[in-house]
């Protein structure tokens, strides 16, 4: 596979790129891996400066080396596969220590190097058990749910979804405070089956994650098989017919049904039900009061003195962002 570019294109590129990644995976891509120079090596206790902590000289050099490998690659350079050796050097490299063979596995797994889609299920409901009707309710669209449901459909088990917004996307859905973003990277808080090289960020706010999880959504074919605007309210294990009795309550009308499953599995979520503390006085607060969970954006913090309760990582986004109207924080 090669790439058209131009060399001012391949400039432009690289001046936008984390170097620190940039030489491993021209390692990879190449199998020349005589561009990992110790004297380029990363050193893990910079890891979270900008580039990694490399100076300007290193950072030059690695554009420069760089620029000098894709051309070479896009002008038909041949390259070589990497072996388990290389992949060993290659992640030792790029993390600053050395990394053992029982983690090759692992990052083959997650990165998905070759696009293949290595924790697909092996096995298909038709071969193991084509006789038995099988029926699995999966509650909760968020993260945790979409790729439980892509999971089944790959292994022919029939589903259903059952989630009590209005839209798939789980904490990123309900979450609007300002600030809200992802604290993990963005290559590492996502599907492995499903990556995408354009994140417009690192750490990605919470309008592009909820995007990325409504596009899976629709790439994978799950929204016909949502019940959206559905809460559970009870579930009973019925031992007559081994199956369970899901008890549902529609939230715009009200109106309740029951449903079967032979499985339930519930992908929730730990956020969605907001801790409101106990806190002597709090009903006597004539102000606006609300968890960041429950952000109501249709209060105006400009020139108000605001208190946060709490420092995790919501107040920690939120803070700087409503520090800059307030008046005091």
């Amino acid at each position: 596979m090669r790439f058209e570019a131009t060399d001012s294109e391949i400039e432009q590129a690289l001046d936008q790129a984390q170097l620190t990644a940039l030489l491993p995976a021209l390692a990879h891509l190449t199998g020349d891996l005589s561009i990992l120079r110790d004297d380029l090596r990363p050193d893990p206790s910079l890891a979270a400066q900008e580039q990694g902590g490399l100076t300007p000289r290193q950072q030059a050099d690695i554009r420069a080396m760089a620029s000098d490998v894709l051309r070479a690659y896009r002008d038909g350079r041949e390259t070589r596969p990497c072996s388990r050796e290389d992949l060993v050097t290659i992640m030792s490299f790029a993390v600053g220590t050395d990394v053992g063979n029982e983690y090759v596995p692992l990052m083959l797994e997650e990165l998905s190097v070759t696009g293949e889609d290595l924790r697909r299920p092996s096995w298909r409901k038709e071969e193991i058990a084509p006789d038995r009707n099988f029926h699995v309710a999966v509650i909760g669209a968020g993260m945790s749910g979409i790729v439980m449901a892509h999971r089944l459909e790959q292994a022919g088990v029939s589903f259903e979804i059952i989630e009590k917004n209005a839209d798939v996307g789980g904490t990123w859905l309900e979450n609007t405070y300002p600030g809200c973003r992802v604290d993990s990277s963005n290559h590492v808080y996502s599907y492995s089956f499903a990556q995408r090289h354009d994140w417009p960020y690192h750490f990605s706010p919470q309008e592009v994650l909820l995007d990325y999880f409504r596009a899976c959504a629709e790439r994978f074919g799950l929204r016909d098989r949502t019940s959206f605007n559905t809460e559970v309210e009870g579930l009973t294990w019925c031992s007559d017919t081994s199956r369970w009795e899901i008890s549902l309550r529609d939230a715009d009308s009200g109106a309740r049904r029951v449903v079967h499953a032979d499985a339930v599995i519930s992908a929730v979520g730990q956020l969605n039900r907001p801790k409101i503390p106990d806190i002597s006085g709090m009903s006597s607060f004539e102000g606006p009061m609300f968890h960041s969970a429950q952000w109501r954006s249709d209060v105006d913090l400009s020139g108000k003195r605001v208190a946060v309760i709490g420092t995790g990582a919501s107040g920690i986004q939120l803070i700087p962002e409503i520090a800059r109207i307030a008046e005091s924080v």
